[in-house]
């Protein structure tokens, strides 16, 4: 598990570092960022985003005013591309969509079935799609959208609902309806072979890698679970519900999750125990409305961190700033004493 308070990165921000008298150093945290999100209702405005803020001192969570992006004939899945583009799994259309995070309409991409969760492939030329227990689609990036490839799931399920990537080239799946009870295991997108591991997982629906607790996570029935990244083994449920449902969820790579579902924004912090299942210990919270409108039918949210999500600076880059910072910090005190 990495301390959130080693580096600060990604669509997160360090707000301020108080320097102690006796020489120690601490940190207070302001967690900035933009969700990404998509509506199953619609069009019109199926495609937002909102702004949100997060105290880890005073445990203080606030969202900003939503932000319409686009209207699209359907939405549900949403990642980033590799260029920081919008992809869109258009549920009922047959399609996926590319657009800007502006919502200019840059590309199409035409499916045999309905596309629902997506994944970027580590190398960010391919997009994965498919609909509820369904046969894999793989469409090229080029960088815009071609039309999918099929490939017929076999083995231990018959169809899949997502892919998403772990460690070691691992590709896990989850397969199931809406929004709970799937089945986990792991797949070779070559073949579309699958082996099952784990069979109706209460909150197995939404499915990412998890860079904070080097996990796989998933989401469903207002439940959270974990497994190896690795191979799978492991599997751990929360032991209650955070909110009535989940879809998805996005975490943020520093013990933070912001999950879509049950017309809601749900927030949980998982930072000090590094268990995003503890509902007993982590702090959350679930937002319905903000000022100028609410959250009903909110469907998916997109990535936070790792594959997917926006482009973010080089920790080394924030390092160096911080040491930067520290020695700035470091000649004021010296100045002082002149």
């Amino acid at each position: 598990m990495r301390s959130h308070q080693a580096l600060f990165y990604g669509t997160t921000a360090l707000a301020s570092a108080l320097l102690l008298g006796s020489g120690a150093t601490a940190f207070a945290a302001t967690f900035t960022g933009n969700l990404f999100y998509t509506y199953f209702s619609g069009p019109p405005n199926n495609v937002d985003s909102v702004t949100y803020s997060y105290d880890d001192v005073t445990h203080s969570f606030s969202l900003g005013s939503i932000n319409h992006i686009a209207s699209l004939a359907g939405a549900d899945g949403i990642i980033f591309d590799a260029h920081g583009n919008l992809l869109v799994g258009g549920q009922g259309s047959n399609t996926v969509y590319q657009i800007t995070t502006g919502g200019a309409p840059l590309s199409t991409g035409s499916l045999s079935t309905n596309s629902y969760h997506l994944a970027l492939d580590p190398g960010g030329g391919k997009v994965y799609t498919s609909t509820f227990e369904g046969p894999l689609q793989t469409l090229a990036l080029t960088p815009g959208l071609n039309p999918a490839v099929q490939t017929a799931i076999t083995g231990g399920d018959t169809g899949v609902t997502q892919v998403a990537f772990g460690n070691g080239g691992k590709v896990f799946y989850v397969n199931g309806n809406p929004n709970a009870n799937g089945n986990l295991g792991t797949i070779d997108l070559a073949t579309g072979v699958t082996s099952r591991l784990y069979t109706s997982v209460l909150p197995a629906h939404g499915l990412i890698f998890d860079p904070f607790t080097d996990l796989m996570t998933m989401f469903g029935d207002g439940e959270t679970g974990t497994m190896s990244a690795t191979d799978g083994s492991g599997l751990k449920v929360s032991a209650g519900q955070y909110a009535c449902d989940f879809d998805q969820g996005a975490v943020d790579g520093h013990g933070h999750a912001l999950i879509a579902g049950c017309n809601e924004i749900t927030f949980i912090d998982y930072s000090a125990t590094g268990d995003i299942t503890d509902i007993v210990h982590n702090f959350h919270v679930s937002i319905a409305s903000v000022s100028n409108g609410n959250f009903n039918n909110i469907d998916d949210v997109a990535p936070l961190s790792g594959v997917g999500s926006q482009q973010v600076p080089e920790p080394a880059s924030l390092a160096l700033l911080a040491t930067g910072l520290l020695g700035f910090g470091a000649a004021r005190r010296r100045r002082s004493r002149v």
